[in-house]
């Protein structure tokens, strides 16, 4: 049977109190008939921890990641912070925006304004 071991010491495994890595959460784009939607991967971001905002032409993610709540044994991959932010242009509704954030994946909707959308045009006939 195999077994774990580790060179660091209870005193090695404290760490100093260091602030969070920022780092770019990836991001797939995609454009519907109405809205684009972008899906950010934000592993371990909480609701409580999440920030989305939309100012002027710019819209900014922030997701902050809580360490656990005791120090783990072994720990191979490190705690981040997420910020990204795209650019609003004029043809979108930045006040129509929508969010939800569902196992660790954002979800963000921004609707395409309703004057960049085609209308259709009724014929009449005579």
């Amino acid at each position: 049977m195999a077994t774990m071991t580790t060179t660091d010491t209870p005193a090695a495994r404290r760490e100093i109190e260091r602030p969070l890595r920022t780092i770019s959460p990836r991001v797939d784009i995609y454009e519907t008939d109405k809205a684009y939607v972008l899906l950010a991967d934000m592993p371990g971001v909480g609701p409580e921890g999440l920030d989305v905002v939309a100012e002027r032409n710019e819209l900014v993610i922030h997701g902050r990641v809580d360490g656990p709540a005791r120090p783990a044994d072994c720990q191979e991959f490190e705690l981040a912070a997420y910020r990204r932010s795209f650019t609003l242009t004029e043809d979108l509704d930045a006040a129509g925006i929508t969010a939800t954030l569902q196992d660790g994946v954002l979800r963000v909707e921004i609707p395409k304004s309703a004057r960049t959308q085609p209308k259709k045009i009724r014929v009449r006939t005579e």
